[in-house]
């Protein structure tokens, strides 16, 4: 399949470039075991399950203005199942494979942090790391 011109899409809205901080994107599947037992002879005896969990994170450039961090949050939000865990359908690209995931995820907890003010007209921001963590049971 390959890349398709995005790195992340939260249920149809696909994270544009802009709000990607160059070298900031990671994106991976972490291995998941139950009941792993080390033998008689020292040997690890792994269990791998069929899913592997995804976390993607990346960061947002400096300087984003209120207005452009709002415009990112809102289109997340939009794409939220479950707004009080932050839980959305997001499908990423996996550098690893070159393919892409879909996972149920919740979006981590984010700190926005104020670069400035200037009077009553603008806010900016500096970087915002956020990370979106799959695996997430939907029922």
């Amino acid at each position: 399949m390959g890349y398709k011109g995005y790195l992340l899409k939260i249920k149809e809205y696909e994270v544009p470039q802009k709000f990607i901080k160059a070298e900031s994107y990671k994106a991976y599947v972490n291995m998941q075991d139950v009941d792993d037992y080390t033998d008689a002879n020292g040997y690890l005896h792994r269990n791998a399950v069929e899913l592997k969990v995804a976390k993607i994170e990346f960061e947002t450039p400096d300087m984003l203005t209120d207005e452009q961090f709002r415009e990112l949050m809102s289109n997340i939000q939009e794409g939220y199942e479950i707004p009080e865990a932050r839980q959305c359908q997001i499908e990423a690209y996996i550098p690893e494979t070159g393919e892409y995931i879909k996972q149920m995820a919740y979006l981590a907890d984010i700190e926005p942090q104020i670069y400035w003010t200037k009077g009553n007209t603008l806010i900016q921001y500096k970087p915002v790391r956020f990370a979106f963590i799959g695996g997430v049971y939907s029922g």
